[in-house]
């Protein structure tokens, strides 16, 4: 890329597209507190449904000086409502399109269910307990026909010290299939990280330089440590960018500087999506309290 004078070619940042939602499911256990948490009470907000009733509180973690602020409310709100992560949105969509070619003689509740969050795009939904147990049963055998599918999927691996870095897979993904079309996952007017059909194992490829743009196919790994970006891709090829211009690739795995793609057997795409659905069903079996699936985290 030609470096000289950037800041006066860069294209507007008027718009970004963000990573896809990231969903939980949560099983509320106990009522919501009246009363906040006293170590973080100036730093919480009380949120209220359509009747005035106090149903959760936000924590506002912008431009505050208490370091474990956010530690200390999802510790607390765990007391009273357990969240589980379920993975990125466009992850629930590329399961409900993949079994629906899974035969099998239970009802297809999960496919409902499936589209119905796809449709809700990170808005609550809420799973009544009584459909839990045919949900984990529909949960278990397709899980058990992925588990011998020879097909493969993608994830990122942080490699970032072990003091810092996330437990397991940052970031997964099932890459496009021939006559599919490109999938946008973060972008600028200047870069974006896009999902190719064709490009290399993972299809994960970096447009830049634009508009118009360039393309740097088949990405395998990432180092934002530097002055300047640097990608590489399985065919051993480099890319330099302004950190400005990678802002998509940091935004792709938010709490690392350095990671790479791998290949993963094709269930791995889905393991926290199987994992934390199936937790939260099983809590709302026993309680006989919902399953609420949506994006809203809780931390503003």
């Amino acid at each position: 890329m030609n470096s000289t004078g950037p800041a006066a070619r860069r294209p507007s940042d008027a718009w970004v597209h963000l990573p896809p939602v990231e969903l939980l499911a949560a099983v509320q256990l106990q009522p919501t507190p009246d009363i906040p948490l006293a170590s973080i009470r100036e730093l919480l907000r009380p949120v209220h449904d359509e009747h005035g009733q106090l149903i959760d509180w936000l924590l506002f973690a912008s431009g505050f000086e208490h370091h474990d602020a956010v530690a200390d409310y999802l510790r607390w709100r765990d007391t009273w409502r357990r969240h589980w992560p379920i993975g990125p949105i466009d992850n629930v969509a590329s399961l409900r399109d993949t079994i629906e070619d899974i035969e099998h003689d239970l009802d297809r509740d999960l496919d409902a269910l499936l589209d119905a969050v796809v449709t809700a795009s990170g808005r609550p939904l809420v799973v009544p307990a009584d459909r839990a147990t045919g949900l984990l049963a529909e949960l278990a055998t397709v899980r058990l026909a992925l588990s011998v599918d020879d097909r493969t999927g993608a994830g990122i691996v942080d490699d970032m010290p072990a003091v810092s870095r996330g437990a397991g897979l940052a970031r997964t993904w099932l890459p496009p299939a021939p006559g599919q079309g490109e999938t946008m996952l973060t972008g600028t007017p200047a870069s974006a990280v896009v999902l190719r059909p064709g490009a290399g194992t993972s299809g994960l490829t970096v447009l830049h330089g634009g508009p118009p743009h360039e393309s740097f196919d088949a990405v395998a790994a990432v180092d934002l440590r530097g002055e300047t970006a640097v990608v590489l891709n399985e065919r051993g090829s480099s890319l330099r960018l302004d950190l400005h211009d990678a802002r998509p690739l940091a935004w792709l795995v938010p709490r690392s500087l350095r990671w790479h793609v791998r290949t993963v057997p094709l269930l791995s795409v889905w393991s926290m999506l199987f994992d934390g659905l199936g937790e939260a069903l099983r809590t709302a079996a026993a309680s006989g309290e919902p399953v609420v699936i949506t994006g809203e985290i809780g931390v503003a």
